[in-house]
C-alpha cells in the first residue's frame, strides 16, 4: 500500500475514534439547553411568604367517557383513547374535575396558575398491524386553538380561558409524531373573586388525540396555587415551567435565591408534572442532589425510585382520589406533590442557597413541563429580602409576602391602577356588609372607630420605618397597639363611618404597595 494512502486511512481512523469519544461523552452529558427540542426551564415567579402551596388536577383522556380507569398492567399504546366528559354540557367535548381544600386559616390566595397539556397530532388516530410493527393513520390536527379552554370554579359557571402556549410540538419535527403541547394561564383573580374557593374545579375543552397514536396519547390539566397562611417559618416558593423531552440525556433544573433555616430540620417539598409516563414502563427517575454531590432518587409509598412517573396523581404517599373520574391510572399524565425525605438534612442542609433536580430515564421517555420547589427559609434572610422591597411586616395579621418576578412583570405590577368608583356593588357588597356586622376588637386607651390599616408590625423600629414611608407618600400615619400581643397597627385613617373607611380602603388597594390594606373595627360595640 502506498504511504500516502496509508496516511489517509490513518487520519480517517483517528477521526472516527475521536468522533466516537465525543459521542460517548455527549451520551453522558446533561441537557442544560433545550432549544433544539423544547423550551428551557425558567422561573415563573418566586415568593418569600408565610404560607404554602396546593396542587390539584386530572386527566382528560381515558378508555371511557366517565368511568374510572384502574387497569395497572396496560400499555398506553393499547388503549383506544376517548375524551373524558363528565359535565353533561353540550358546549364541551372534554371535561374532568378535581377538588380543592384550602386550610381554614387561609389569609389570601397569592397566585394561581392553570396548566393544560396533551399529545395532539391526529384528531382520531387508527392503527393496523403491518408485519412486525403497527402503522398509524388519521387526519392531522385541525385548525382548533389549543390555547383556549373552559374553566369552572366550585358552583360557578364556565369561563373561557385564553392561555399562553409554552410549547407546541406540531411546529417541531422532533415531536411531529405525537405533537405534545403545553399551555398555561394566570387565574389568580378568578380564584380570588370566586364565591367559593373550596370545592370541585372543572376544566373542559382540552384538545388531544383520540384513538391511537404512536407511543399512546395522553392529556390532563393542573391547577397550582400559592396562598398566605400563618406558618412557623417564612418560606421560599418558586415555580418553573419549560418543556423537556427526557430520554437518553438527563435534564437538570436548578432552584436558587433562597437560604434555608439556620438551625434544625429543613422542611422541603416539590411539585412536578409530566406527560407520557407509562405505568408499565420503568427506569424513569426524579432525583435531587445531596450535600456530597451525589443524587438521591426520590420515592414514596405510591412512586418507586425506578418508576417515578407512573401515570398517577398523588399527594405525598397517597393517591389523590378527590377527582371525577378518580382513575388510579391516568394514562400518561402525572402530578406529584411530595415532601423531600431530608433525613439529618442530608439533602437540604442549614443555610443552603441552591439545589438541583435531575430527571432521567433509561426506557420510557416522558415530557417534563412543570416543577415547583419550596423550603423554609431563615428569618434573617427573609428580613433581608423584605428590606430590598417595600417595607412590610415580619409578623402581621395579613402575613407578609415578597414576590420576585421577571423585570417586565415587576414594571407592570408597580403601575398604579385606575381607581373606579364603588358603584352598585360597593355598599351592597358582601365585604362591606361583613365589615358592618363584625364585632369590634377591644383595645384599651384607643379611640373608637374604623381604622384603615396598611401594615402590622411586631417591633417598633419597623413600624417607625413604615410610618416614615407613609409620610413621604403624603399620608398621616395613625398607630395603635394591641395590648394582648404588642403588635402595632399602622393606619392612615380613623373614622366612625364604615362607608368612609370602606371607600378609602377600596381606593388604596388599587395601588400595588397598598394591595393588602384592610380595616379593623375598634371599640364600637
Amino acid at each position: 500500500m502506498k504511504p500516502q494512502l496509508m496516511r489517509v486511512l490513518l487520519l480517517i481512523c483517528i477521526s472516527f475514534l475521536g468522533f466516537s469519544n465525543v459521542y460517548s461523552q455527549e451520551k453522558e452529558a446533561i441537557k442544560d439547553r433545550l432549544d433544539y427540542d423544547g423550551v428551557d426551564f425558567k422561573s415563573v415567579n418566586e415568593f418569600y411568604i408565610y404560607g404554602d402551596s396546593k396542587t390539584i388536577g386530572n386527566s382528560i383522556l381515558g378508555e371511557h367517557k366517565t368511568n374510572d380507569f384502574n387497569d395497572m398492567n396496560v400499555i398506553n399504546d393499547d388503549v383506544k383513547m376517548k375524551y373524558i366528559d363528565i359535565d353533561n354540557d353540550k358546549s364541551t367535548f372534554s371535561s374532568s374535575s378535581a377538588k380543592l381544600k384550602l386550610p381554614d386559616n387561609l389569609k389570601k390566595i397569592t397566585y394561581a396558575a392553570l396548566y393544560w397539556t396533551a399529545t395532539y397530532s391526529l384528531e382520531q388516530g387508527k392503527k393496523r398491524k403491518s408485519k412486525d410493527s403497527y402503522e398509524y393513520k388519521g387526519d392531522f390536527r385541525q385548525n382548533r386553538a389549543i390555547d383556549t379552554v373552559k374553566f369552572k370554579t366550585p358552583n360557578g359557571e364556565y369561563q373561557t380561558i385564553g392561555g399562553n402556549i409554552l410549547y407546541d410540538g406540531a411546529k417541531n419535527p422532533t415531536h411531529a409524531i405525537n405533537s405534545p403541547y403545553v399551555c398555561f394561564a394566570d387565574v389568580t383573580k378568578i380564584l380570588r373573586d370566586a364565591e367559593e374557593q373550596n370545592g370541585n374545579y372543572t376544566v373542559a375543552n382540552v384538545k388531544a388525540s383520540q384513538g391511537y397514536i404512536s407511543g399512546g396519547s395522553a392529556a390532563g390539566w393542573m391547577l397550582y396555587i400559592v396562598y398566605q397562611s400563618p406558618t412557623d417559618n417564612p418560606k421560599y416558593i418558586a415555580s418553573y415551567n419549560g418543556f423537556a423531552l427526557v430520554n437518553n440525556l438527563p435534564v437538570d433544573i436548578t432552584f436558587k435565591n433562597f437560604k434555608s433555616v439556620d438551625q434544625g430540620d429543613v422542611k422541603t417539598s416539590l411539585v412536578v408534572s409530566a406527560l407520557e409516563g407509562d405505568i408499565t414502563l420503568s427506569q424513569d427517575e426524579c432525583a435531587i442532589i445531596k450535600r456530597d454531590g451525589s443524587y438521591q432518587s426520590l420515592s414514596n409509598g405510591v412512586r418507586n425510585q425506578q418508576n417515578f412517573f407512573n401515570s398517577s396523581i398523588t399527594n405525598n404517599s397517597l393517591l389523590n382520589s378527590d377527582r371525577i373520574p378518580s382513575s388510579r391510572n391516568t394514562l400518561g399524565f402525572d402530578i406529584a406533590e411530595l415532601e423531600i425525605p431530608n433525613y439529618n438534612n442530608s439533602i437540604i442542609d442549614n443555610n443552603m442557597s441552591a439545589t438541583t433536580l435531575r430527571l432521567k430515564t433509561r426506557s420510557d421517555r416522558f415530557y417534563m413541563y412543570f416543577a415547583a420547589f419550596q423550603t423554609e427559609i431563615s428569618q434573617d434572610f427573609f428580613e433581608d429580602v423584605v428590606e430590598e422591597k417595600e417595607p412590610v411586616s415580619k409578623v402581621s395579621t395579613i402575613e407578609p409576602e415578597v414576590i420576585r418576578t421577571t423585570q417586565a412583570e415587576v414594571a407592570k405590577s408597580k403601575r398604579k391602577y385606575v381607581w373606579k368608583p364603588l358603584g352598585k356593588q360597593g355598599f351592597n357588597s358582601k365585604a362591606f356588609k361583613r365589615l358592618v356586622a363584625k364585632r369590634s376588637t377591644l383595645f384599651n386607651d384607643v379611640s373608637k372607630g374604623y381604622y384603615v390599616v396598611t401594615n402590622v408590625f411586631s417591633d417598633s423600629p419597623r413600624a417607625r420605618k413604615w410610618e416614615g414611608y407613609l409620610i413621604k407618600k403624603g399620608y398621616t400615619p395613625i398607630t395603635i397597639t394591641n395590648p394582648k400581643n404588642g403588635w402595632q397597627y399602622v393606619a392612615i385613617m380613623q373614622t366612625e363611618s364604615a362607608k368612609e373607611a370602606f371607600t378609602k380602603q377600596q381606593e388604596l388597594i388599587q395601588e400595588y404597595q397598598f394591595r393588602d390594606t384592610w380595616i379593623i373595627k375598634v371599640n364600637l360595640d
